[in-house]
């Protein structure tokens, strides 16, 4: 699903609407929002927030640092030509609260190829993070029932005091080193290590991240493993002039998988990229490290001793009663 970018006035009143009352709570996987999930909407397991297979609407959280507010509310919300440039128009954009917290909420349309979205915009403030929710409706489907229900579950968007650890539902394992740190799942099969002592600019933050695919697909090229794996670390978008220097088999864990080098420039910062890659019964699990060229030894290290902490958990249809 593509990535999405992100009224209040009726939002009190929709909360009565049909189907709110059976709103199930939900404490999003490895987040700090809180948000009622009413009809047939349900957590992502492909990223952080909600969808509904029935009108597929979609919820999308993504967290941002405490102090970039107002940043995000003059770069995106109030800029007309930054949303016409995401094809995005806002028809208003109102000040409103989201609990205790301020916040503003955009309520529009969207182009994304030849199909309209009706978009709504939600920016919170808060001391932990400035939470950027942003839904969709396909606007063909958007009958006033289905709106209803995601302006009410907009409304129903809270700021919890924690994030929620989402270590226990991930579908992998994994450990730490002295170096790098678990810091949080960036949806239900996603995970994010950072290197607690680093100091420098945070768009240049060593990282390393563990993903695991949901849907067993075995006709996308996996019978190459090297194409595969090739194929999938071009596609990393913070990584810039990215060029594959190897691509090899070798033991990761207790399996066989493909690790490829690169190097490429992140936030003009040299950088080295290693990525390691493994199928089973056509899912993947994959990890890529992200550090500094300056060190690239050392990182190289780090990450293969990472992936090597990476494993699978039992699918739960396979385990036993």
């Amino acid at each position: 699903m593509k990535f999405l970018v992100k009224a209040a006035a009726l939002l009190a009143a929709l909360l009565v609407v049909t189907g709110a009352a059976s709103a199930r709570q939900v404490h999003l996987a490895g987040s700090y929002a809180v948000i009622d999930l009413p009809g047939d909407f349900e957590e992502s397991r492909q990223f952080t927030g909600a969808i509904s297979p029935s009108s597929h609407a979609a919820i999308l959280i993504t967290e941002l640092p405490a102090d970039s507010f107002q940043v995000v509310a003059a770069k995106l919300l109030s800029n007309a030509q930054a949303l016409t440039e995401k094809n995005i128009q806002l028809d208003s954009l109102k000040e409103t609260h989201q609990g205790p917290h301020a916040a503003l909420i955009g309520r529009g349309r969207q182009m994304i190829g030849d199909q309209s979205v009706d978009k709504w915009l939600l920016l919170i403030q808060s001391p932990k993070t400035a939470m950027l929710v942003t839904a969709e409706l396909p606007t063909n489907l958007a009958t006033p029932e289905r709106t209803a229900m995601v302006e009410s579950a907009l409304a129903s968007v809270r700021v919890a005091d924690i994030r929620q650890d989402a270590r226990a539902v991930l579908p992998f394992t994994l450990g730490e080193t002295e170096r790098f740190h678990y810091e949080r799942a960036l949806s239900a099969n996603t995970a994010l290590l950072t290197e607690p002592a680093y100091t420098g600019e945070i768009s240049r933050q060593p990282i390393f991240v563990i993903t695991a695919s949901r849907a067993a697909d075995c006709g996308d090229g996996k019978d190459d493993m090297h194409a595969f794996a090739n194929r999938t670390l071009a596609g990393i978008h913070r990584v810039k002039d990215l060029a594959i220097t190897k691509t090899y088999d070798a033991p990761i864990g207790s399996d066989t998988g493909v690790v490829t080098e690169a190097t490429g420039t992140m936030a003009e910062q040299d950088v080295v990229v290693m990525q390691t890659l493994r199928v089973r019964d056509c899912t993947y699990l994959r990890t890529i490290g992200i550090g500094l060229a300056s060190d690239a030894e050392a990182y190289r290290a780090e990450f293969a001793r990472l992936a090597s902490q990476v494993g699978w958990k039992p699918s739960p249809n396979k385990q036993k009663p």
